[in-house]
């Protein structure tokens, strides 16, 4: 099992005009390059056998995602069918059980079909620095500063328009488009000085590793922020070739939120109530 908990993510509100952002709101994420891997000393293994290495650029970690909602239908499945991401982790220093890192994603979702054409409504960045003090194998403790901005497009203008067309009135996201939040105390803050709205003060990210075979293993997690408009996400996945890292190289996935929302965290980047399913691919230097 693993567990991790960060202090702050966010809320605010916003509607699907483009005059007060929205589902872009709920496009989350940030893109960056590869940094090499330097090892200088061994520290004690984790739970799974693996060592962690010290000095600068220790370990980093490469992922690539896609994932599409199901039935049953919400308000907002027209704007937010699917959603791609590709993510980079990357351990800046380590030393003993403290280390700093840095995270980003770049995030797209998309809407249903425009006609025959898939839609993409809008794009997200987020980026993430924290300081990580492992408290054990299994548990770990972090402060830093989150970064989160999202972008819409035309496409998300056309569905809009079509189903505006068909009566249909557009749904509002309660959270903010952006943010810039420096947790373990929960506050979000403007650049140009201007105020920011709410932020639920607790992420909390659980892990459990239900069976493991030869290059393979069923993996249970749940993912939680507490707040105002709070939400839990549960996922299973199975996770293939893993040869020496702790994850699956492969990895095949369904995710489960209950609730009819959508959420903007500068933790997860853009999240859609409902169940969807996906595959991801994840590398580690």
């Amino acid at each position: 099992m693993t567990a991790s908990i960060a202090s702050t993510s966010g809320t605010g509100a916003a509607s699907f005009k483009r005059s007060r952002p929205i589902v872009s709101a709920a496009l989350a994420g940030a893109l960056c390059l590869c940094v090499p891997t330097i090892g200088e000393a061994q520290v004690p293994s984790d739970s799974t056998g693996d060592t962690q290495a010290e000095g600068a650029f220790p370990d980093a970690a490469f992922n690539a995602a896609f994932k599409k909602y199901t039935p049953p239908r919400t308000i907002f499945s027209p704007y937010y069918s699917w959603d791609a991401h590709l993510a980079l982790n990357v351990t800046v220093v380590r030393k003993g059980s403290g280390a700093v890192s840095f995270r980003s994603l770049f995030q797209t979702a998309g809407t249903e079909n425009i006609g025959s054409k898939v839609g993409v409504g809008g794009t997200g960045y987020l980026f993430h620095v924290a300081y990580v003090h492992r408290r054990s194998d299994d548990f770990a403790l972090s402060t830093g500063l989150a970064h989160l901005s999202s972008h819409l497009t035309r496409d998300l203008d056309k569905k809009l328009a079509e189903e505006s067309a068909l009566g249909r009135a557009a749904p509002a996201v309660d959270d903010p488009s952006e943010y810039n939040v420096p947790f373990v105390e929960p506050i979000n803050f403007r650049f140009n000085g201007s105020g920011a709205r709410y932020v639920r003060p607790i992420y909390l990210h659980t892990g459990w590793t239900l069976w493991r075979g030869s290059q393979k293993s069923l993996v249970a997690e749940t993912q939680h922020e507490i707040g105002q408009r709070p939400f839990n996400v549960v996922s299973l996945s199975l996770q293939l070739y893993t040869r020496n890292q702790t994850e699956g190289r492969f990895q095949l996935f369904v995710t489960a939120s209950p609730g009819h929302r959508l959420h903007v965290s500068p933790n997860v980047g853009g999240l859609r109530d409902g169940i969807a399913f996906g595959a991801r691919m994840t590398f580690r230097a």
